[in-house]
């Protein structure tokens, strides 16, 4: 199986996980570690909306809390089942990956139909970097 493939899979046999009964908005991210791990999240609805988390910041969130790094990340796949829809990140999510992922990792845009394939400077040419 290709990288994305693999990651398509993950994510969309996890997406039965996502918590959304407000926006009923499907979405689950797998990230593709060097080490083969592949870690998911999905989208975590709450009444209090601004309370909500996107599948991929929680995806990015666990994979630092599980000890990796920038440069351990190869990919990240987000997807939806909601027929004519990509998953977009919003703002928010952006910022995060550019923070958490190289500016040079793939991210793919995937539903049952297409999968996109981008980088993460696609998504925030002008974005506020962590100088180390």
């Amino acid at each position: 199986m290709t990288e994305k493939e693999l990651l398509f899979d993950k994510a969309k046999k996890d997406s039965i996980n996502s918590y959304s009964p407000y926006s009923h908005y499907i979405v689950s991210a797998s990230i593709l570690h060097k080490d083969g791990t592949i870690i998911s999240g999905q989208n975590i609805e709450n009444a209090s909306y601004g309370l909500t988390m996107c599948a991929e910041r929680i995806a990015l969130f666990k994979s630092r809390s599980m000890g990796y790094k920038n440069d351990d990340i190869v990919s990240l796949l987000i997807y939806t089942p909601i027929k004519d829809s990509k998953p977009y990140p919003c703002g928010a999510c952006r910022q995060v990956m550019v923070e958490l992922m190289n500016m040079d990792s793939t991210i793919y845009i995937a539903n049952d139909d297409l999968i996109e394939e981008h980088k993460v400077s696609d998504f925030m040419p002008f974005s506020w970097e962590l100088k180390q």
